[in-house]
């Protein structure tokens, strides 16, 4: 109770998050990536089960390592005392978190959230601190160094169907090679009912940019209410930092 308290501050929770990383990836040596023991057999598995669709005329090992050279600079070069909060801190993952808390028939201390990319403990301690219950919060990343987050591929979920309540998955699906299995990935896992809020970076002109029309078209057969949306039209010209999100509730059929 004390703790949570204390981690509400964003300060807070990104020393603890923080010191938690300096424990287990530098004194504990905790560090792996979902494809680094299996990197000497990919070439005989289907790209396509991996999210590539052979685009840049790579084979997938090299794509891979490509994937978990960039993972891993993105978190450890990022990792110093100079970003600790913006990295740690969870706060990014508000601007999805928050449109949730407007929804106050959601039990939060029984409702299953998966966590899709968070990259550090600061999402999960985030939506700790607005009331729901790590034991029933599943994180997963391509790569971890933490206990709380689990090794896992967004296009081939090792998780069983109509199980979450809640899926939260920020500035991931945009760097996708493969959207629509990702998507069709998301809504397997989820309930019928449940709510989602996903979001994506836009960058003009760039692969890893996404719309709001195009994120909203991975799940327009799914899509029960739409709940919230940001446009990258919504931010001012001049502004270099532009995102999408939506956030809505799925149906099944």
């Amino acid at each position: 109770m004390i703790k949570n308290f204390f981690l509400k501050s964003g300060f807070l929770r990104s020393l603890y998050c923080y010191i938690r990383f300096i424990y287990f990836f530098y004194l504990l040596k905790r560090y792996s990536f979902f494809y680094e023991d299996k990197l000497e057999k990919l070439n005989s598995l289907d790209p396509n089960l991996l999210g590539y669709d052979g685009s840049e005329n790579i084979d997938t090992k090299t794509y891979l390592s490509r994937m978990q050279a960039y993972e891993k600079q993105s978190l450890i070069d990022a990792a110093s005392i100079k970003n600790f909060k913006f990295l740690f801190s969870g706060d990014r993952t508000s601007l999805l978190i928050n449109p949730l808390m407007s929804c106050r028939f959601i039990d939060k201390k029984n409702a299953k959230v998966l966590s899709v990319g968070p990259r550090t403990e600061g999402e999960i301690y985030n939506l700790i601190c607005k009331g729901f219950s790590l034991k029933n919060i599943t994180a997963i990343d391509l790569q971890t160094y933490s206990p709380l987050i689990k090794l896992g591929d967004i296009h081939n979920l090792e998780l069983p169907d109509d199980y979450f309540d809640i899926i939260i998955c920020g500035w991931t699906i945009a760097y996708s090679y493969n959207r629509a299995k990702a998507a069709s990935e998301l809504i397997r896992v989820a309930k019928n009912n449940s709510l989602l809020s996903i979001s994506g970076t836009y960058k003009e002109k760039e692969k890893i940019s996404i719309t709001i029309e195009e994120l909203s078209d991975l799940f327009k057969d799914n899509i029960k209410k739409i709940l919230f949306n940001l446009d990258h039209k919504d931010f001012s010209d001049g502004d270099k930092r532009k995102h999408v999100i939506l956030t809505a509730s799925l149906k099944k059929s």
